[in-house]
């Protein structure tokens, strides 16, 4: 890593040019005699002894400059020694070229990405660059291409790759060692894990050392075919420059320009095949001009390396689609229907089933012990399909702490054994089940901070796991341990309502027990007294007891209201309850039967003694009032009863036929004009009633 391992390129929310820029906090500015050497170049007045001067406070630039005029770029007979002679030999364009690449190569010089190759870049950077500007002097007069501009923009155009490598080089090891990848898939690796491509870093870089606009624009939007703004003929011909180079890097036999963009440049087919010709017979001068900027030999890709790559490469696809199927095949299992030894059951099998292993087994945490749950291995997977039934897990414990397993379980970290016989933390149990095993993985299963158990993976070979089975056996686990808690959280959740449904018929219980009271009288209401009076009638049936059924209802009570207030006829009710309880008997049942109507239901008791009761009732009711001084008046009642004489003649007839005949009785006692009783004889003739 760089100076601070935790860095990251860019926040959520942050543009690539934004994002570049908080990177580079951390990288050095072009040093000052670059600066003056560069704005030296600018003007048309400065002489080759200007720049010599200016050279001679860069010892690195100078000696680089002496060293590529007696180079074979330039094919001297003479040595040149100075520095004014090699500008003379160099020229001033190509001194203005190496100053911007040494100036740009010196912050990155101390190189820790063993995977990026100074060499190989610039080279590849010099390729761009040069056929940059012969294609430019091609394109159509329309587009005004300056070549020693698009020299330049090709040399800058890759400067974003050297700042990540130099900031973050263990982050871009791996993704450099794969080797050449397909067009933008180095971007989209760089977008993915720091918010930036290399394009945005560099077109940051370049803008924080003022680099003219024209080669900030056209490192940032070189790679972007679909960029449309005022620099899309430079971005265009750095593309088709860039594109060629990488073909050359790579000894691609197919190293010929991308059509498409020529077209778009007006540049025939003729005059690129000319430019690439020659740009072929210079390559060993270009390899030794990257060579002088980067103080690296820059190789050609080697074509068995490449084909090493390609196949590792290929290698890992089959094993990602492999364990992209088993994390699939892992979210598709039912944790609502399934016991939890089915859902570790069915990991197991989709483990087995995407993966190169000889058993695999899980282990649950059951308080400071790990026992294992299930177990599964190619004979078992093999008859999951047949009518063999499966093999019971074996009855294996372990400490937490103890072994490979118990170590997992402690830790929260992979325990990988890559070779049994030597590896002093794998402990054999007593049976003969651990003969023959050569490597094994121990896996946490983790839920956020709690471990539920332990994934072990065997094989009967040593040294078959590599890092690759590590992280995606992690992230199985990490998975599984999320299906282990849901189907945890149902299954409790499932006894949970089982309970509370519970708890919920009993409280509805007690409620219902609370509801059969009158709230203003406190006796029976309506609802209680038809049910209880049903089973009241069977058993003096059954038993041959004798029943009456007393109905009474206040005269005048709307009256009372309309003249006292509701409060005073509130009042009036509950004294008539409190009289009708203190008459009734224990086996009796008094209820509130509407607004001002009572009923009673009188066991063992005939007409006569009936007739008794409720005329003691009405007689004590009488002495009840309302009002004071001349709006005093008493308080009267009808009644109606309905009774028989003798219980044997008695037949069974439902509530409402008893309720029907007493209200009949009222409302003759309210004709005949109110404060009475009267009275229906059920079992005498209706003559005689």
């Amino acid at each position: 890593m760089g100076k601070d391992s935790n860095k990251q390129p860019s926040e959520p929310g942050t543009d690539p040019v934004s994002a570049g820029l908080a990177l580079l906090d951390d990288l050095p500015q072009l040093p000052a005699a670059v600066i003056q050497l560069l704005d030296a170049l600018s003007d048309d007045a400065t002489d080759r002894h200007r720049l010599a001067r200016i050279l001679d406070q860069c010892p690195s630039l100078s000696a680089k400059l002496v060293g590529l005029a007696n180079s074979a770029y330039f094919r001297r007979r003479s040595p040149v020694n100075s520095v004014s002679d090699a500008i003379f030999v160099i020229g001033f364009r190509t001194v203005r070229s190496l100053a911007v690449a040494t100036a740009l190569q010196e912050p990155f010089a101390n190189n820790r990405c063993p995977a990026f190759h100074p060499g190989p870049f610039w080279l590849h950077a010099v390729l761009t660059a040069h056929v940059a500007r012969e294609l430019a002097k091609k394109a159509s007069p329309l587009l005004s291409l300056n070549p020693d501009e698009a020299y330049l923009c090709g040399l800058l155009h890759g400067i974003g790759l050297l700042a990540l490598t130099h900031l973050f080089p263990d982050e871009l090891h791996p993704m450099l060692r794969q080797g050449r990848t397909l067009p933008g898939a180095l971007a989209e690796q760089l977008q993915q894990r720091f918010g930036a491509t290399h394009h945005g870093v560099g077109a940051a870089l370049l803008k924080r050392w003022h680099v003219p606009e024209l080669f900030t624009c056209t490192t940032a939007h070189y790679a972007n075919p679909e960029y449309q703004g005022s620099c899309w003929m430079a971005c265009r011909l750095i593309a088709v420059a860039h594109d060629w180079a990488d073909r050359v890097i790579h000894q691609d036999t197919t190293n010929t320009f991308d059509q498409h963009g020529l077209n778009l440049l007006g540049i025939k087919s003729a005059d690129s095949d000319s430019v690439g010709l020659r740009c072929l017979e210079q390559c060993e001068v270009f390899k030794e001009l990257a060579e002088q900027i980067s103080g690296e030999t820059a190789q050609l890709c080697d074509p068995e390396t490449v084909a090493d790559a390609a196949a590792e490469l290929k290698s890992r696809l089959v094993d990602s689609i492999e364990s992209l199927s088993s994390l699939t095949a892992l979210t598709e299992i039912d944790v609502e229907d399934w016991s939890e030894e089915a859902v570790l059951r069915s990991a197991l099998n989709v483990l087995m089933a995407n993966q190169d292993m000889q058993r695999c087994s899980i282990f649950r945490v059951e308080e400071n012990e790990l026992l294992n749950a299930v177990g599964l291995d190619w004979s078992e997977h093999n008859a999951a399909g047949s009518e063999k039934p499966l093999a019971s897990a074996a009855t294996h414990r372990f400490k937490v702490g103890e072994g490979l397993i118990g170590l997992a379980a402690a830790t929260g970290e992979i325990q990988h054994c890559r070779d049994c016989s030597a590896d002093p933390r794998f402990q054999r149990t007593q049976t003969n089940a651990d003969a023959g095993l050569g490597s094994i993985i121990s896996v946490p299963i983790r839920f956020r901070d709690e471990t539920l158990g332990v994934l072990n993976i065997s094989h009967p070979h040593p040294n078959v796991f590599d890092e690759w089975d590590e992280r995606f056996l992690y992230v199985f686990c990490n998975l599984l341990g999320q299906l282990i808690k849901s189907n945890r959280l149902l299954r409790n959740m499932e006894h949970k309502i089982a309970q509370r449904t519970l708890e919920l018929e009993v409280a509805l219980e007690r409620a219902e027990s609370l509801s059969v009271l009158d709230g203003l009288t406190g006796v029976h209401n309506r609802r209680y007294f038809i049910s209880n009076f049903s089973t009241l009638i069977e058993q003096c049936a059954r038993y041959g007891h004798t029943l009456a059924l007393l109905m009474i209802d206040v005269d005048d009570f709307k009256k009372i209201n309309d003249t006292y207030g509701h409060l005073e006829g509130d009042r009036i009710l509950k004294a008539i309850a409190s009289i009708l309880k203190e008459r009734a008997r224990g086996a009796d049942i008094i209820a509130r039967f509407g607004g001002e109507e009572f009923i009673v239901a009188l066991q063992e008791t005939d007409c006569e003694g009936a007739n008794r009761v409720a005329d003691r009732i009405q007689q004590q009711i009488r002495m009840l009032s309302c009002g004071v001084g001349e709006q005093k008046r008493g308080i009267t009642t009808s009644m109606g009863l309905t009774c028989y004489t003798k219980a044997a003649s008695m037949p069974v007839k439902t509530p409402e036929q008893w309720i029907q005949e007493a209200d009949d009785a009222l409302y003759r006692a309210k004709r005949l004009g109110k404060n009475r009783i009267a009275v229906h004889v059920a079992d005498l003739p209706k003559s005689g009633r």
